[in-house]
Formats: C-alpha cells, sequence, structure tokens
C-alpha cells in the first residue's frame, strides 16, 4: 500500500468518523485560522491609534471601537479554541473506539491460520494494540487540524511578508530543525520499539509473575514455597535494567538535540523583533503599530509554522504505524458462504486430506480418508501430537487443507465454514470463560433459542450439570469469573461442566464434537458425564476425544491416530482383537477401569 493511499484512507476513516456537530466545528476552524492574523492587525490599528493621541485630546471613539474589536476577537478565539478542544477529545475517544472495534472484528473473521500466527500475525496484532492503534488515533485527529496550520501559516505569512520577508524566511527556516528532528525521533523510536517489544514483554512478564494481579497470581503459591522472589526479581531486574537503559539513552540523545533546536527558535525571536524594529527606524510611515503586529505575530508564525512542519513529520513518520494498522483490512477472511440452508445431515467425510499448520512443513494429518455416518457415536484416541485435536479444527472449518476435502453434512467446509459450524456444536479442550452470568455462559451459544429457566434446569438436571448452578445464590442469574462483584470465580471442573451445559444449549446442532471434555473433571464427575452420554449427545453425531479410553464403551467406533494418520478403526472388541496400537494403550490404562 502507498504513501499516498495510506494517507487517503486515514483521511477518510477521520471524516467518517466525525459527527455532524463535529464536522461543523472543523469547517468553523478554517475560518479561525485567519483569527490570529486579524487579531494582530487589530494591534496594530490600536497601537497607531494611541499614538495619534499621545499629547492630545482627538476623539478617542475609533481607539475605542478598536480596543473593543480587539476584545472581541480574543474572547472568539477562547471560545473556538475551546469548543475545538471539546470536539477533539470527543473525537479521539470515537477514534480509539474505532480502532478497538477494528482489532476486534478483524480478529474475529480473518481466516483462522492467522491465529496459529501465520505472516506473523499475532506479534503484529500486539505492537498494533500496543503501538499502532495509538499512532494511527493520533494521526487520524491531527489530519484536519495540520490542514487548519496550513492555512493559518499562510495568512500569518502573507502580513508579515508585507513588513519584511526576512521575518518570514528566519521564522521559517529556523523551524525546519525542530521539525527534521521530529521525523527523525520518531524514525528511530518505530524502529527500536518493533526492535525491543519482545524485551519489554519479558521483563513485564516476570514483573507479572511476582508483583502483578488479576491471573498472574497463579503460580503465586509455588513462588513463595520454593523462596524464588529473589530469583524472579533478578531476573526481572536485569531485563527491564537492559530495556530501560536503551531507552534512557534514545530519550537523552532525543533531549539535548530537542533543546538546541528551542534555543535556537528562542534567538531567532528576538532576532526578528530587531528586524522590526529596524524595519520601523528606516520607514516611520509604517508606524509603531507595525511592531506590535510583528511582536504578536511572529510568535505566532514560529509556533505555527513549528505545529505545521512537525505535523507534516510526524504525520509522515507515521505512515509505517498507519500501514501495519491497514494491515489487518488485507488479511484474508474466511470465505463467504457459498450453499444457502443448513446442513442437511449430520455426515462427516474426509477424503485424502493432508495439512500442515502455517509457517512449517511438517504435515499434522497425512492423507486421511474416513467417513462417518449421521448418528455414529465415534472416539478419537491416540497419543500427544498424533493429529487428534487437528482433525476437529478441520472439522469446524478452522483451518483449509492443503489437500483433499472436507464435507460436513454434504458441505464443503472450505467453501462455507460458517454454513458448516451451524450443524456442530462443540467443547474446545480451551473452552471459554464469559465474565456474565451463568445463564449467559449456557445460553452464549444458540442466540435464536430462549429457552425459559424451567427448560434451562432441565437440560441441566438430564446431562447431570445442574449442582453448578444449584450451588450459586442467584442461581442461573449468578455473575461468575474474575471480575463479578463477589469474585465468584468458578473451579476449572465447574467451567468445564459449563461449557458441556453450552454445547448441549444448542438445540438444532446435528453434530456434538467433545474435545478432552473431562480433563478438568474429577473421577466421579467423569463417571456420571459418561452414564448421561446418551442424554447429553441424543441421536446426535458424536465425536469424543480423551487420552481416558474410559470413552470407549460409550462409543460405536474407535479411530486410533498416530503419526498424523488414522491407523486403526473399528469397535472396542475388533480392536483388542487386533492386538495393535489401541490394544497397548488400553492395557496400559486397564487399571483405572476394572
Amino acid at each position: 500500500m502507498g504513501k499516498l493511499r495510506i494517507l487517503l484512507k486515514a483521511f477518510g476513516v477521520s471524516i467518517n468518523i466525525k459527527g455532524p456537530y463535529s464536522m461543523i466545528v472543523s469547517l468553523v476552524g478554517f475560518g479561525a485560522a485567519l483569527l490570529p492574523v486579524f487579531l494582530a492587525n487589530r494591534l496594530r490599528d490600536l497601537t497607531d491609534s494611541l499614538q495619534m493621541l499621545m499629547g492630545s485630546k482627538g476623539d478617542v471613539s475609533p481607539a475605542l471601537f478598536v480596543f473593543f474589536t480587539v476584545v472581541g476577537l480574543y474572547m472568539a478565539q477562547v471560545l473556538i479554541t475551546n469548543i475545538q478542544q471539546y470536539t477533539n477529545g470527543m473525537d479521539e475517544i470515537k477514534i480509539q473506539r474505532f480502532i478497538k472495534r477494528t482489532i476486534m472484528r478483524h480478529k474475529c473473521e480473518v481466516r483462522y491460520s492467522y491465529i496459529e500466527n501465520h505472516d506473523d500475525f499475532q506479534k503484529r496484532l500486539a505492537f498494533i494494540e500496543e503501538y499502532a492503534g495509538h499512532h494511527m488515533a493520533k494521526c487520524i485527529g491531527n489530519m484536519i487540524t495540520i490542514l487548519q496550520l496550513a492555512v493559518a501559516f499562510a495568512a500569518a505569512s502573507l502580513s508579515l511578508w508585507q513588513i519584511n520577508p526576512f521575518i518570514v524566511l528566519i521564522l521559517f527556516v529556523t523551524s525546519i530543525p525542530a521539525a527534521l528532528l521530529s521525523y527523525f525521533q520518531q524514525d528511530e523510536t518505530f524502529r527500536y520499539r518493533a526492535k525491543w517489544m519482545d524485551e519489554g514483554a519479558l521483563a513485564i512478564h516476570y514483573f507479572h509473575m511476582i508483583g502483578g494481579g488479576g491471573n498472574s497470581l497463579n503460580g503465586l503459591q509455588e513462588i513463595r514455597h520454593f523462596a524464588l522472589f529473589d530469583y524472579l526479581k533478578a531476573r526481572w531486574r536485569t531485563i527491564a535494567d537492559e530495556y530501560i537503559g536503551k531507552k534512557n539513552r534514545i530519550m537523552a540523545k532525543h533531549v539535548k538535540f530537542n533543546t538546541a533546536a528551542d534555543f535556537l527558535r528562542s534567538v531567532v525571536y528576538l532576532a526578528v523583533l530587531l528586524l522590526a524594529a529596524y524595519e520601523i527606524y528606516r520607514n516611520p510611515a509604517i508606524g509603531l503599530g507595525a511592531f506590535t503586529l510583528v511582536f504578536a505575530l511572529s510568535g505566532q508564525l514560529q509556533a505555527v509554522t513549528g505545529d505545521f512542519l512537525v505535523g507534516i513529520m510526524v504525520l509522515a513518520q507515521n505512515i509505517p504505524y498507519m500501514k501495519e494498522f491497514f494491515y489487518l483490512d488485507e488479511l484474508e477472511r474466511e470465505h463467504p458462504s457459498t450453499s444457502e440452508g443448513k446442513a442437511a445431515k449430520g455426515t462427516i467425510s474426509f477424503d485424502n486430506v493432508t495439512f500442515a499448520y502455517p509457517n512449517t512443513d511438517r504435515e499434522v494429518l497425512k492423507n486421511v480418508t474416513v467417513h462417518i455416518k449421521e448418528g455414529e457415536k465415534i472416539a478419537v484416541v491416540g497419543e500427544n501430537g498424533s493429529g487428534k485435536s487437528t482433525f476437529i479444527s478441520l472439522v469446524c472449518g478452522m483451518f483449509d487443507p492443503r489437500a483433499g476435502q472436507i464435507k460436513v453434512g454434504g458441505i464443503n467446509v472450505s467453501d462455507a465454514p460458517a454454513a458448516a459450524r451451524e450443524a456442530i456444536s462443540v467443547v474446545f479442550q480451551d473452552f471459554a470463560h464469559y465474565e456474565a452470568s451463568l445463564r449467559d455462559n449456557i445460553t452464549v451459544s444458540d442466540k435464536n433459542r430462549n429457552a425459559n429457566e424451567a427448560e434451562i434446569m432441565e437440560l441441566l438436571r438430564k446431562i447431570n450439570v445442574h449442582d453448578v448452578v444449584e450451588e450459586q445464590k442467584d442461581g442461573l442469574n449468578e455473575l461468575v469469573g474474575s471480575f463479578s462483584d463477589k469474585a465468584n470465580n468458578l473451579s476449572g471442573g465447574q467451567w468445564q461442566k459449563i461449557s458441556i451445559a453450552r454445547a448441549a444449549y444448542r438445540q438444532d446442532a446435528k453434530i456434538m464434537i467433545l474435545d478432552e471434555p473431562t480433563s478438568a473433571l474429577d473421577p466421579v464427575a467423569e463417571a456420571q458425564l459418561y452414564r448421561n452420554f446418551a442424554s447429553l449427545t441424543g441421536d446426535k453425531t458424536t465425536i469424543l476425544i480423551s487420552h481416558r479410553l474410559g470413552i470407549t464403551a460409550v462409543v460405536d467406533r474407535i479411530l486410533v491416530f498416530d503419526d498424523g494418520r488414522i491407523v486403526e478403526d473399528g469397535s472396542h472388541k475388533q480392536l483388542m482383537a487386533k492386538n495393535g496400537l489401541y490394544a497397548d494403550m488400553y492395557r496400559a490404562q486397564a487399571q483405572w477401569y476394572a
């Protein structure tokens, strides 16, 4: 994306975000950019009028009129400035909301391969959240301001040019160093922020291990037990000192150069006043008011020139930040659904499917072919890394296979992942905790279903999850999570039960997938889940994934994965008779099911 295109896109965002009131204020701001010139010229007139009245008893009315004009212009300038500050503040809030919404929307819409860090997505997204979003907001808010500064610069330059062109040239030229410094400093900061981001993140990580709040308290018992404070503090101190030292050296260099640039502008301001005095001495006809005009307007021009040039430089230097932000718009989205309606059946088919995760050539699934009939209860077993969870991710349309085809209910998952997901209810191994009521945690899976409390509780009793709700004072209305008023966070097992209830609540699903659904459950709760398996899954096609082979007692068929392939396929009795990998795994766990 070219720089001009990036700037035009950012300007378009700025215009779209502003409301009618803010746009009116912005347009008025272009007129207000001329007020300093009007004010300086009226001050010039006032000075000349007062000079004429010295030593005489002439009519003071003209001088009073000019005086009140000056007061009116000054009050108008103050009023417009305050209104602009208010609208700029409101616009900044809108821009921040826009940026947050954009980040959230893109993270939920991009192809899931990016979530697995394709194209270094996670690091780039962290950079956008930490830095690029802020700079993007700053630039969008300043774009119209820069145009207003251009109007103010032109008007002030024209007035001072009439006194002496060298005044304008001197003020302009001596403002350039500050603008160049701003540009190069922004460039240096951008490069080092990207370079040092990992170091800063590591320092923050160590701090939160021992000093942060919230979820960082996890592991604190171990830290206390093994007396690791001194060790962790030393690790944090080493990394933080190096990181902060680098930042301080850069900052110190910037302060030195900026101080020199500011000193130059201050000295030049005095030189400009001497030049104005010389012009009045050389040509008294221009009047003493010319000095007042130069005094009032040269400082204004110096500030406007500096702000204008710095604004342009900062805008130019922030293009890399804006490019990183707009990078999100260029990411590939999930394919829109090309089929109408929902999956007609609960069937699943893999035809010669091969898959490798982004940024790697290692094939996690290799030429997998399997067909699951409607209503079948399937167990997927295998060692860690054998491809079980990848198999589920592909069924749910999170990734596209490198080769082969996947269909759910006759729908090609790659062509219409959303349509395929409508047919599936799933308990993921890494399930979510929603900071909300228990009711919302359960019903969020099916936004089209509007079950009353009695229906929800009947469902929970049917699958033996009702105890989690009944233990809470406010039942389904109980707010749970780390941020709830009562800090009423559930245990791992309770959260897992709620995730199972969430999957069961999805009414029209034809397929149910349970990925390690008992990993956080105690043995009693696990046994209850298996006893209630038929109530939980009903006539839905079901896929169960677990390291615990007790699941094989409640399924029709077992798929055994090994090194990305289905090496065995059959019932428990058939696979035990085969005496292969499954038989070895089952015998290793047999004492658990005696």
